[in-house]
């Protein structure tokens, strides 16, 4: 399994798998130009800051999205490797590698003031505040507790009023989704969240970042009765399940990308109501997986999905107006090959199928992508070139002419 990928699941699983904890605690003492913070975080450690830190490592990229959205960028001495939004977080350097465990030693030399973690062990963070080091570990398990976490940073960093909004912000925004869907019908959703076996998909379960998603958007979760806040389930007890609308938060993973035809291509997957109505839906899984202010565009696009009556007066969901993500075509465009993908297509030929979704970016990273019927095209700013992925097989188009080779795990 490729190394991107299996960094990617351990934030991802250890996000909805971790026990519940309570929220941080927060007390604030009385001073003149910055009140004194004293922070209870998920790791259980207390850590008072008398001053805004201004030395920040992120080792998530979720919390480098919201130091960013507190306006404290500049700040940033060190982020993860996968930080890339917004556009700014890509020219932050040095970029840490935390698979499978972050270097204390780099961080400790970066000297910073304050290092924020979220699935990183505590033995490492106590290791770090053994060196001296402010850590505080923002694991939030639900909607609100990230809204607490966003207002609570925003006091650390002395800028409270902007953390307050932000916080402010999401929950307004919850609310009117919630408010919008409370007295509509609740069809059944299959949220996927891993299906490189496709014969035993991972779903969504009652409770997690996901899962609540799913009940806040409006929707019936089919793995509502999974004890855990994910399962790996058979292909056959989905089909038995008939969900109404398929999401896969896989549809742009670099590894064994999943798109709406491949659904349909299972065996018996065919029959069900989501795939018979083409309720099949691609969708960028950052929305919906990263502890950040862009949760609140992840739960508008869900319930646009779910309900897109419930919405139609606004024109959709609301995105961020620079950034945002949209993962289906603008009304009355039809899907076809756009940006480097047309040439790639005309190189690649069958091979690469036909399109099913209009591409689509991401401003800030510069990144766009398109599905079709046999896998995913996917431009990458880093990478300068257009490619094709499908199942464990890659194709690029260089200025040399098209690179074909294999994402197996051994070759990755």
């Amino acid at each position: 399994m490729p190394v991107r990928f299996v960094t990617r699941w351990i934030s991802l699983l250890a996000l909805i798998t971790s026990s519940l904890l309570h929220p941080p605690a927060i007390a604030l003492a009385q001073s003149t130009a910055y009140q004194t913070v004293v922070v209870t975080d998920d790791s259980g450690a207390q850590t008072s800051f008398a001053a805004p830190p201004q030395r920040i490592v992120s080792l998530n990229t979720g919390h480098t999205e919201t130091v960013f959205a507190l306006g404290a960028g500049d700040r940033l001495v060190a982020v993860d490797s996968y930080s890339n939004y917004p556009s700014a977080a890509q020219q932050v350097q040095p970029r840490l590698n935390t698979y499978p465990t972050v270097s204390v030693e780099t961080i400790v030399s970066l000297k910073p003031d304050l290092v924020l973690a979220l699935v990183e062990k505590d033995d490492v963070l106590n290791e770090l505040r053994q060196q001296g080091v402010p850590v505080l570990k923002f694991f939030p398990k639900d909607f609100e507790t990230t809204t607490q976490e966003i207002a609570m940073l925003g006091r650390v960093l002395g800028v409270p009023e902007r953390g307050e909004s932000i916080a402010g912000e999401m929950r307004a925004r919850r609310d009117t989704v919630v408010q919008a869907v409370a007295d509509a019908p609740r069809p059944k959703l299959f949220y996927e969240m891993d299906a490189s076996d496709q014969t035993k998909p991972f779903a969504a379960g009652p409770n997690g970042f996901y899962g609540q998603l799913v009940d806040l958007a409006g929707a019936a979760n089919i793995y509502a009765d999974v004890p855990g806040d994910f399962a790996q389930v058979s292909a056959e007890s989905v089909v038995a399940r008939d969900p109404d609308l398929i999401v896969l938060a896989d549809a742009y993973s670099p590894y064994n990308p999943q798109t709406p035809a491949m659904v349909a291509a299972r065996p018996g997957w065919a029959q069900i109501p989501a795939v018979q109505s083409g309720a099949v839906y691609a969708v960028q899984e950052e929305l919906f997986a990263s502890p950040s202010p862009r949760l609140a565009d992840g739960l508008e696009t869900l319930a646009y999905l779910v309900h897109p009556d419930r919405f139609a007066a606004s024109g959709g969901p609301h995105l961020s107006p620079i950034d945002g993500v949209r993962p289906y075509c603008a009304p009355g465009q039809m899907p076809a090959f756009s940006f480097g993908f047309a040439v790639l297509s005309e190189t690649l030929g069958t091979s690469m199928g036909e399109p099913t979704e209009c591409a689509h970016a991401e401003v800030a990273s510069g990144d766009t992508y398109q599905q079709t019927t046999k896998g995913v095209a996917i431009y990458r700013r880093a990478d300068n070139a257009p490619a094709f992925v499908s199942g464990m097989s890659r194709w690029t188009l260089t200025a040399e002419g098209l690179v074909q080779r294999s994402t197996a795990p051994d070759q990755e």
